[in-house]
């Protein structure tokens, strides 16, 4: 009896130290230097297959449609919107020019992500800075989508120093003018099933994630000849104390591995004992 109980004391908790890690929630963000949504709509199959890539991951499974910021300041038309269609992934479109932007339209229940075209400054592509203050007005509403598992795709934003400012958190637009090709897929971003775009233009960098006032939750997707060229978070979140806002990604801490670890250890134990009785007594 005594034995079954440690089996049984054991097994609980293994149990409790697996409830004990975080569980994977929060949303998946990628940000890039490029502007697929441009060069897609014009044909470029690089484009389209990163755009893919980036889609699935910031959509994490979900079959919900996506709220989609575009515009056609440019003069074009909603390119990012007829990639979608081709895609045959379903969008709600909002032009930020045209439409005012509520808190109410960042909602989990509906959509899977939110996807921010590329800044105007890429030349051909659409959104203003106007625009993209307009959709950063919203952070804190944009926070609590992506709290809830909501996913963020960003874009190139070119000269706009404030072209991430919608991110949680924002990122930092490093600027510069990378060139078109030597993009490398980093082995992050591999695992998180993210493709290097090779083969067209792109028109920003960013920060190596722990400088330049980049957070450290970031990782590296792809880089140009070491510089940062897109940058990804997989299920993060972010938490304010007023204006002060940290991002996280769903890792567990080492600490709760080491409970988990423990715990598995016990009912090890516990279970090489009842074993050794069973043996004994066979």
């Amino acid at each position: 009896m005594a034995k079954k109980f440690a089996l049984l004391t054991g097994a609980a908790l293994a149990v409790a130290c697996l409830s004990a890690v975080p569980a994977e929630a929060g949303g998946n963000i990628f940000l890039t230097g490029h502007d697929a949504d441009l060069h897609m709509y014009f044909g470029s199959s690089a484009a389209q297959t990163a755009l893919v890539s980036e889609l699935s991951f910031v959509r994490n499974g979900s079959s919900l449609p996506v709220l989609l910021f575009d515009s056609t300041a440019s003069g074009y038309s909603y390119e990012f919107g007829s990639d979608l269609t081709t895609l045959g992934v379903s969008y709600t479109l909002v032009d930020p020019a045209t439409t005012s932007i509520t808190d109410a339209m960042f909602d989990v229940t509906k959509y899977s992500a939110i996807a921010i075209a590329s800044d105007i400054d890429c030349g051909g592509c659409d959104l203003r800075a106007s625009d993209v203050a307009a959709i950063s007005a919203h952070a804190t509403a944009i926070s609590a989508f992506f709290n809830a598992g909501g996913g963020i795709l960003g874009m190139a934003a070119a000269d706009d120093p404030l072209g991430y400012a919608y991110v949680p958190e924002a990122a930092v637009n490093g600027g510069g003018s990378p060139p078109s090709s030597g993009f490398v897929e980093t082995a992050e971003g591999t695992a998180a099933g993210l493709v290097a775009e090779n083969g067209d233009p792109t028109h920003n960098y960013f920060p190596t994630p722990g400088t330049g006032g980049l957070s450290s939750a970031y990782q590296v997707a792809e880089t140009n000849t070491g510089n940062v060229e897109s940058i990804f978070v997989k299920n993060g979140t972010i938490s304010c104390t007023g204006p002060s806002c940290t991002i996280t990604s769903g890792v567990p801490e080492p600490a709760s591995w080491a409970m988990m670890l423990s715990g598995f250890g016990l009912l090890g134990g516990a279970m090489r004992r009842r074993q050794r009785t069973t043996v004994s007594f066979g």
